[in-house]
């Protein structure tokens, strides 16, 4: 943190009200007339607190771009120009506090004059969207007042050791901790949706012992989060800030029971939670007073009417709140609403109102205006900029330099003897699985019997014996016991483990760790006599895996020097929020025919 004692250079750091008689609104803004041309400047144009409601008076007037090669207006506007975003100092904004928060709406309301510029106006296009220069200027200036009161930190947190080993965080998660607490000292909330991978959690976490040591608020902090990434949470808790003091509200009835008298007294800093006991258990959880509402996989909170968001919005009391997601926004004006809603309810507080608000450039006959793509991404285009001072997202190849490229394989592999026969079987008669009972009203099959056949279909091409009588029938055949196929038969009547087993043993022979991903718990039954077979150490993690258990396997997988050489994950309990950086490859034997899966 930069040094408290009075500094002409970084005076701006100390909060301080700000005027709203301040010299910003009495700037004047250079206009121009779309028709004829003439433009107009210093005392002849309005000022800029007065903008809106001349421009409305003065139709045919809009605000005049600027050219890199135009001589500066007045003093004032030059002053202006030394001081947005990228420039160390803001001398008209001394702080953000009620009257800062008024500004920013009035601000964030002037923003339709540039949003929604005529479609015949004339603009400077400098971007792939077609926004004109003066609507960045407008951004630049929008997002130096959002963020007036900045910190740049320079320190190490001692609340993030462990032991005698003090912990690092990386430079990229620095940055997003000084926007964090940027957030807090200008009294906003935001939207952390950095890129899978970057940090959110150290982020969160680190932004917890920074409150807590140089603001002295120790809480309560409520984290809310899924079911499968509690364990991680509380795991990252551990590693980075070990003397925070820290609840898991989970468990049964009676489990969560025993929490309530440590709740009501106050001695902890964190309580993390999940979604579903937020909804349940409110009757406890929302009597306390909380100072932070952190809710991670924040994404979920785009549909208005589902009910953990209406029971966060009517029930619960936290006046600072931040969303995390690694899911870019979706291209929705009501899901953006939604989000803005429930950060700044007193800015956006209705849905129809935002809506017409951007709509405006293309209803101009006050009729209902149905957009066309191009036009619905222009808005949405445009409504992100004026989201920036509250969102900040980074992607892997913008801040990790460092990282090599990602490379990826895919590799096609041809089917064992037996997967053919019964692959041809399968397709020719439909079969091999069916008894005829998959019929609708009519005694006629219909999609229900070909999503099976085409469900059965990918079964073989895993693997055969994924079918428990056709296991049992070779295993008789082949003289095993116990109805289970095991050895060189077991790996050879599949022609993707065929081709796994040449890879594994080379990856572990050099060192790697591998996470290996699979849609079907029965497949990976499947792969687990298989790793028994070749020796392989192995941990698996699927959703029957209890929340207690996942933290010690992450733990274990990740620990220096482990044994264990892969962990096997199902895709869709493995495949969100889970700490497995100590692994460099990543095997998925099965893909998902959902993208995001």
């Amino acid at each position: 943190q930069k040094s408290q004692n009075p500094d002409p250079q970084f005076g701006f750091l100390t909060p301080q009200p700000l005027d709203e008689t301040s010299q910003m609104s009495d700037l004047p803004v250079k206009v121009i007339h779309v028709e004829s041309g003439k433009i107009l400047t210093g005392t002849d144009a309005p000022k800029a607190g007065q903008l809106e409601a001349w421009l409305e008076m003065n139709p045919g007037y809009e605000v005049a771009p600027r050219s890199d090669s135009e001589e500066s207006g007045s003093e004032e506007e030059e002053e202006v120009r030394r001081n947005t975003p990228g420039s160390p100092t803001l001398p008209y904004f001394k702080g953000f506090g009620e009257n800062g928060r008024q500004l920013l709406g009035e601000l964030l309301v002037s923003a339709q004059i540039y949003v929604s510029r005529p479609k015949n106006a004339k603009q400077d296009v400098d971007d792939e969207y077609g926004v004109s220069q003066a609507f960045f200027f407008f951004l630049f200036f929008y997002y130096a007042v959002a963020h007036a009161v900045i910190f740049f930190f320079d320190f190490f947190f001692t609340l993030m050791v462990n032991g005698t080993e003090k912990r690092v965080i990386p430079l990229p998660q620095i940055k997003g901790l000084e926007w964090l607490v940027s957030l807090y000292n200008n009294n906003l909330n935001g939207i952390l949706a950095d890129e899978m991978g970057l940090g959110k959690t150290i982020q969160t976490i680190a932004l917890i012992t920074y409150l807590m040591e140089h603001k002295r608020i120790n809480g309560p902090f409520l984290i809310i989060v899924p079911l499968s990434t509690l364990s991680n949470w509380a795991y990252e808790f551990d590693k980075w800030a070990p003397s925070v003091v820290k609840v898991s509200y989970k468990g049964s009835p009676a489990a969560r029971r025993a929490f309530v008298p440590q709740l009501r007294s106050g001695k902890f800093n964190v309580l993390l939670t999940t979604y579903e006991y937020i909804i349940k258990d409110k009757h406890i959880l929302a009597k306390i007073r909380w100072k932070y509402m952190i809710v991670d996989e924040g994404h979920r909170m785009k549909n208005h009417h589902c009910k953990l968001t209406q029971v966060l919005n009517t029930h619960y009391v936290a006046p600072r709140r931040l969303l995390l997601t690694g899911t870019p926004l979706q291209n929705k004006l009501p899901e953006l609403w939604a989000l803005l809603n429930f950060l700044l309810p007193t800015i956006f507080k209705s849905c129809s109102t935002f809506e017409q608000w951007f709509n405006a450039p293309f209803a101009m006959t006050g009729e209902k205006v149905d957009l066309n793509e191009e036009e619905t991404i222009l808005i949405i285009r445009r409504l992100h900029k004026v989201l920036r001072p509250f969102l900040l997202r980074r992607l892997k190849k913008e801040v990790e330099a460092q990282l090599p490229e990602k490379v990826e394989y895919v590799i096609k592999c041809d089917m064992s003897a037996l997967q053919r026969v019964l692959y041809r079987h399968m397709q020719a008669k439909g079969v091999l699985l069916t008894d005829g009972s998959e019929k609708d009203k009519k005694g006629k099959g219909g999609t229900k019997t070909l999503m099976n056949t085409i469900m059965q279909l990918r079964k073989i091409c895993n693997h055969p014996y994924m079918f428990q009588h056709i296991e049992e029938s070779f295993s008789e055949h082949l003289g095993f016991t116990g109805g289970i196929v095991q050895g060189l038969d077991l790996y050879r009547a599949s022609g993707k483990f065929e081709l796994l087993d040449r890879i594994l043993p080379k990856l572990r022979a050099t060192n790697h760790k591998v996470l290996l991903f699979c849609q079907m718990t029965s497949l990976m039954t499947i792969m687990e006599d298989y790793f028994a077979y070749r020796g392989f150490k192995y941990l698996r993690l699927d959703g029957t895996t209890k929340a207690e258990d996942r933290g010690m396997l992450l733990k274990t997988f990740n620990e220096p020097g482990s044994e264990y050489f892969i962990f096997l994950l199902s895709t869709r309990a493995g495949g969100l929020g889970l700490n497995l950086q100590s692994a460099d490859t990543v095997i998925i034997f099965d893909s998902d025919w959902n993208p995001h899966q």
